[in-house]
């Protein structure tokens, strides 16, 4: 597969690189940004749809665990790798290093039942040709079976999808649950492929049937005409692993792949590589204007340059203290995000907790009508935990991805701030020194970094004090009332304790996003006002050269200019404007 517009900025970059009159720390996170391209394509639908065993025949091989009962518990991320890898992220922030065999004991059901061993998600490396240009696929559990959890951690991937396949089954019609979770996915991905597998199980009549129904149900569902890819990829996965050219083209997978790949190439590519082409042409742009106000120095009567140099001075007193007014409204930002918004859904969801974590630890307690109050009671506060920890972790999850969003508003707002101010500082000297300067806008992406998980510390509780005292000193039947009204403060105890643990950690993560972007956004201006300073400062230093010098370095210049020059031509047709590409059908 190959994406040749993210390659050519790629390759334009470089290029740049082995130019000088750059910021070399734009141009480094940019190709950083190109380098870690990667496009998140989610497998989606009902539980026993085959997602797995898709996925499987995409990779080649039977990398994901596959079952004829509900195997997918939790999220797997499979990325390219020289050599095949598994590591376990377990919720407390830990991770393990596990051999392929162990797989089946972390994400699937029967290893793993309720996520009882805490695995917040599992990242496998892969050697195909297909996760080699930047392509992640995301195994997610079904929605719609009995185990909840299943559901929640389906939910929560949803954000992350750049495409989705969305798997059907012909031997299970699509229902109301299907075409109501569609229209939650349609909020998120940017294209979606429906997948009817399974298309082994009927005859060629039975699946025209079975094609035009799913059709009809997912075109009102999306208000729109739709095409189905009838695959068979238990089929498709034997022919690949056989290397059955004839058995893998009727499993219908091949066209699935190729409307994929072309996607691939001409979809997220082109749109990646446009919003990095835009930001590398406005450093070039940059880059031109501090050769030619180098150039305009050296022709420059010395008089007339250090007036320029005064007045610049003057202008650049100006953009520190907008630099000083964009710190406080900077700081006032985050200050609003941890103090109220944070604040303002933490207290929401801590008000739904009691009813929940009282009804958890009531069923735990009718589970063992007849048990000894020193096991009620440890049984009791494993539950109390157990169920505070879940509920935390599902706010943390669902609020880590809104504020996540939230701080990328905001640093994308206060990045056009900063952008506006080096604008200025390019149109003042270009001004200064006749030069043209048209500003070129281009986006500044900006990420709050990776997610954190906050410490469940362990706490004293009244609950280990019972069960050492009460067995002795009270009968069952006057201990257990006591026992469960213990375990019920102790819960809501525990869970306002967390409250204060996950506001605190939400605060220092904000804090540290807001340090980073600030340190960021002030190495760009500085770098700005250091680059206009050198350039202008070289016609001081002419007095001291001799002019066969002079001449040579204004050649240098002129050179330098041509290659900028060109390297905007090659640049230019990459952004194309939105009105001249082909829209994209689902």
């Amino acid at each position: 597969m190959n994406r040749d517009p993210v390659h050519h900025v790629r390759a334009c970059i470089e290029q740049a690189l082995a130019l000088p009159a750059f910021d070399r720390a734009e141009l480094e996170a940019l190709r950083q940004r190109a380098a870690a391209d990667h496009f998140n394509l989610v497998a989606l639908g009902e539980f026993k749809r085959g997602k797995s065993t898709v996925l499987n025949a995409l990779l080649g091989a039977e990398v994901l665990p596959m079952g004829v009962v509900p195997v997918t518990a939790i999220a797997t991320i499979v990325t390219h790798g020289d050599a095949p890898a598994a590591r376990v992220v377990f919720q407390d922030g830990e991770t393990r290093e596990i051999a392929f065999p162990q797989l089946a004991d972390y994400v699937t059901e029967k290893g793993n039942p309720a996520n009882k061993r805490g695995v917040a998600e599992v990242h496998i490396h892969w050697p195909s040709p297909w996760l080699a240009h930047g392509v992640r696929i995301i195994d997610t559990p079904g929605i719609g079976s009995v185990l909840t959890h299943n559901s929640e951690v389906t939910y929560r991937y949803l954000p992350e999808a750049d495409a989705v396949l969305f798997l059907l089954s012909v031997d299970q019609p699509a229902g109301q649950a299907e075409t109501e979770f569609l229209a939650q996915v349609r909020q998120y991905a940017g294209r979606i492929f429906f997948v009817l597998n399974k298309k082994d199980l009927v005859t060629p009549q039975e699946l025209e049937e079975s094609v035009t129904f799913t059709s009809q149900v997912m075109a009102r569902a999306l208000e729109r005409e739709v095409r189905l890819y009838p695959v068979s990829a238990r089929g498709a996965l034997q022919a690949g692993q056989a290397g059955d050219a004839a058995a893998f083209e009727a499993s219908g997978f091949p066209t699935l792949v190729r409307a994929l790949e072309t996607f691939l190439e001409t979809g997220k590519g082109q749109a990646l590589a446009r919003a990095l082409a835009k930001r590398l042409l406005r450093l070039v742009q940059q880059a031109r204007i501090q050769t030619e106000l180098e150039a305009s120095s050296l022709r420059t009567p010395l008089d007339e340059l250090r007036e320029k140099i005064a007045l610049f001075e003057q202008k650049q007193a100006e953009i520190r203290q907008e630099q000083r007014d964009f710190d406080v409204l900077l700081r006032a930002a985050f200050k609003h995000l941890a103090d109220d918004l944070v604040t303002a859904d933490l207290d929401r969801y801590r008000e739904t907790l009691p009813p929940r974590l009282i009804e958890a630890l009531d069923q735990a307690a009718a589970e063992m009508p007849a048990a000894p109050l020193g096991r009620l009671a440890r049984t009791l506060e494993r539950a109390a935990r157990d169920s505070v920890r879940d509920a935390w972790d599902r706010f943390r999850r669902q609020e880590d991805q809104r504020m996540a969003e939230q701080v990328r508003h905001a640093c994308q707002r206060f990045a056009n701030r900063i952008d506006a101010i080096t604008d200025e500082l390019y149109r003042f000297s270009s001004e200064l020194f006749a030069i043209d300067f048209h500003a070129i806008r281009a986006d500044t992406q900006w990420t709050a970094g990776g997610e954190f998980y906050y410490k469940f510390w362990d706490e004293p509780t009244a609950l280990k004090t019972l069960t050492t005292v009460l067995p002795r000193l009270l009968p069952r039947g006057l201990g257990r009332p006591l026992v469960l009204r213990q375990a019920r403060r102790y819960v809501l105890e525990l869970a306002a304790t967390q409250a204060g643990r996950v506001r605190y950690d939400f605060a220092r993560r904000l804090e540290r996003s807001r340090q980073a972007f600030h340190a960021a956004m002030t190495a760009r201006v500085d770098a700005t006002v250091d680059a206009i300073q050198r350039a202008v400062a070289t016609g001081l230093e002419r007095d001291q050269q001799d002019a066969s010098r002079v001449k040579q370095r204004q050649r240098e210049l002129a050179s330098v200019v041509a290659a900028l020059d060109a390297l905007a031509d090659e640049i230019q047709p990459i952004i194309r404007p939105p009105a001249e590409e082909a829209p994209s059908t689902t």
